[in-house]
């Protein structure tokens, strides 16, 4: 184990590091509610260990020009915190191939969420005690102690990525768990859909002028840039300038939900756009909407079909359910039958890795209840 807080031992810890290819990682970090602060980086190539003091070193982003390749794998436990530190860190916009040790290790049973102790245990027989799990990490200089439970978090990783790799072969899941870990640690944003009359619950309630305004407000968000969505006025905010339909950017302003962060110019096209609607909407024009119900029995029945499906096509795969389906997947399934109205529709949705690991089990079990 080697602590490193000098610029000027980096570069022997650049040179050791180069070209390996895995990459052994963990980090100690202090989050608050404005940022999350990177304390201590831990990683080995699998022989020595290199505690690197993020507080301290000032050329720590060199280290992404090592770490950061196609031919490179990150091994971690529950990285996800991790690999979106490191990346901020380095300033990189993607990370390498990716093997979390949890999510490994729940391709291969019903365990999603197993602690690193657990996991070292169930793997190689060994036990260990989290003393200093609790520690404060900004502190400076770092008792040894310490340095030894931050080293411990990455000692037996090699044997671990070792070990999980002859079982994942063994099951058939040795090409799905870098894209299982990929899904999961580096997720692809939500992008919002384009919006419709659809998308407000409450447009039933909306006047033939109202709903005017409101059509205006859904093409204006229609047409936005996607980077310029995040500082709109979300749904609800919108429905509530339809209904109040202001008559200048202060009026708009005081409605909540109405980001301060709008800008004057999106402001002033809104008022604009707004009063053009109120002048120009034809009563011929106005759809009827009727409420949409909270639930039916019908939803309720699919809902609870869908968790029995998840259940046993995921103890069919031997694969914990929420690496087979996470409740994305699941939103989605729902809708695809939904709109299909059968529930062959959510065969498709079982892309990528979970076309080899879980399609053919999902067939059996529909073919089963027919």
């Amino acid at each position: 184990m080697h602590l490193i807080d000098d610029d000027a031992e980096l570069d022997r810890v650049l040179e050791a590091l180069r070209g390996a290819p895995a990459y052994f990682i963990d980090t100690e970090f202090e989050s608050t509610r404005k940022k999350t602060t990177l304390s201590v980086l831990q990683i080995s190539r699998g022989e020595e260990i290199f505690l690197l003091d993020a507080l301290k070193l000032q050329r720590l982003r060199e280290l992404g020009d090592v770490l950061v390749r196609d031919d490179a794998v990150w091994v971690l436990h529950a990285g996800l915190q991790d690999v979106e530190l490191l990346l901020e860190c380095f300033r990189k916009p993607k990370p390498p191939r990716l093997f979390d040790t949890q999510v490994a290790w729940a391709l291969l049973g019903p365990e999603a969420t197993v602690s690193l102790a657990y996991l070292q245990f169930r793997l190689l027989g060994i036990r260990s005690m989290k003393t200093h799990q609790a520690d404060d990490w900004m502190r400076r200089p770092l008792p040894p102690s310490q340095l030894e439970y931050a080293a411990s978090d990455i000692k037996y990783l090699p044997e671990m990525y070792a070990k999980l790799g002859e079982l994942l072969t063994s099951a058939g899941h040795a090409e799905a768990v870098a894209e299982a870990c990929h899904e999961l640690l580096w997720p692809k944003p939500d992008l919002p859909g384009p919006l419709s009359l659809a998308s407000f619950r409450n447009a039933w309630q909306l006047e033939a002028r109202n709903q005017a305004v409101l059509r205006f407000l859904i093409s204006w968000y229609n047409e936005l840039p996607s980077f310029e969505r995040d500082r709109a006025p979300q749904v609800k905010a919108l429905l509530s300038i339809a209904s109040r339909a202001p008559q200048s950017t202060r009026d708009l302003a005081r409605i909540k939900g109405v980001p301060p962060g709008l800008g004057r110019g999106h402001a002033e096209t809104l008022v604009r756009g707004i009063q053009a609607a109120l002048r120009s909407y034809q009563e011929s024009e106005f759809e009827e909407i009727n409420p949409l119900p909270y639930a039916t029995f019908e939803e309720l029945e699919l809902e609870g079909w869908l968790q029995f499906f998840r259940a046993r096509v995921s103890s069919l795969a031997q694969i914990a359910p929420e690496i087979a389906f996470p409740m994305r997947l699941m939103r989605a399934l729902k809708t695809a039958i939904a709109e299909q109205g059968h529930k062959e529709a959510l065969l498709p949705l079982l892309d990528g890795w979970r076309l080899k690991a879980l399609a053919g089990h999902a067939e059996a079990f529909l073919a089963s209840i027919r």
